[in-house]
């Protein structure tokens, strides 16, 4: 089940990937996408694939499945085998093999918060959609610097530890803002984008930041109103994750905390109705009206 589908034109990707932030495993799932796209563009099965290089089948298997890293030979051979010849196109890819290679750049935070947050992040980063639901409070990946350090104080947070939370947030958002790879959906409770945190000013730069944000063609962001009625998907905050192998996973949060990860079918599985529920315009209205759903908010206020 696709999470961010539906109701505004999706990026197509059909050019070489172009990375922002230290991401390795964005970095491989774009490098893999692109390399399994050549050879499908190239009209080459793996098995041909295998016999002009002279590779076992198992090799091109574990390249283009990820489970081994790719060495710049290997992948220049690929290029040429795809008929790859442009040195711009050729150079950007090495440079993703060589991304896909570094250390996260989340790694940099192991123990210094949740060990369940480096989980969510690394999780995030793989996921090919994803979709969340917040009751309280505008999500992490949406927020401005001026909203994480206002919210961040109502958590008795240290200036280091609010600081740490503006970055990583904000790299976060790099999933969704340089080269997209991600489709996202993010349903938010009229509640969450009433209630005033820090200050009017910082309030409207963060609904001024929501609409920026639903223009990405990756990106869809409704609000369910209060005029809409409530689902039993209302119950608590949750983000649903699909990844590369169609698995999903769900992870339960409260403002300041990230809960445990649920991976049981039956769970997720109720969870993802209780999201494509709550995305129906009976429940929230639709992304293309985001902007007149925040003005008639802001005139109600």
């Amino acid at each position: 089940m696709k999470l961010a589908g539906g109701g505004k034109a999706r990026l197509v990707e059909s050019g070489p990937i172009m990375l922002g932030g230290r991401n390795p495993v964005a970095a491989r799932r774009r490098l893999l996408g692109e390399l399994r796209r050549l050879r499908a563009a190239a009209g080459l099965t793996q098995k041909e694939v295998s016999a002009a290089l002279e590779w076992s089948m198992s090799k091109v298997i574990r390249i283009e499945g990820g489970t081994v890293g790719i060495s710049i030979t290997d992948l220049k051979a690929l290029l040429a085998l795809y008929g790859v010849e442009d040195p711009s196109v050729v150079e950007t890819l090495s440079e993703a093999a060589r991304a896909a290679r570094e250390k996260a750049w989340w790694d940099d935070f192991r123990g210094q918060v949740d060990p369940t947050l480096i989980n969510f992040i690394a999780v995030e980063a793989s996921a090919t959609s994803m979709g969340e639901y917040q009751a309280f409070v505008v999500p992490g990946i949406l927020q401005t610097p001026a909203y994480i350090r206002a919210l961040s104080t109502v958590f008795d947070s240290s200036e280091e530890a609010i600081e740490r939370a503006v970055f990583m947030r904000t790299e976060r958002r790099l999933l969704l803002t340089e080269s997209p790879s991600v489709e996202a959906r993010f349903i938010l409770d009229e509640a969450a984008i009433s209630r005033t945190i820090g200050s009017a000013e910082v309030m409207r730069e963060q609904l001024d930041f929501l609409v920026e944000l639903n223009r990405l063609p990756n990106v869809a962001i409704q609000v369910a109103t209060f005029d809409r009625g409530v689902t039993d998907g209302m119950q608590s905050s949750f983000t649903l994750f699909e990844l590369p192998d169609q698995d999903h996973v769900v992870y339960l949060d409260q403002p300041g905390r990230v809960v445990l990860a649920r991976t049981d079918p039956d769970e997720v599985a109720r969870y993802l109705d209780a999201f494509d529920v709550l995305k129906h315009p009976d429940h929230a209205s639709p992304a293309d009206e985001l902007e007149a759903t925040i003005d008639r908010i802001r005139a109600s206020d």
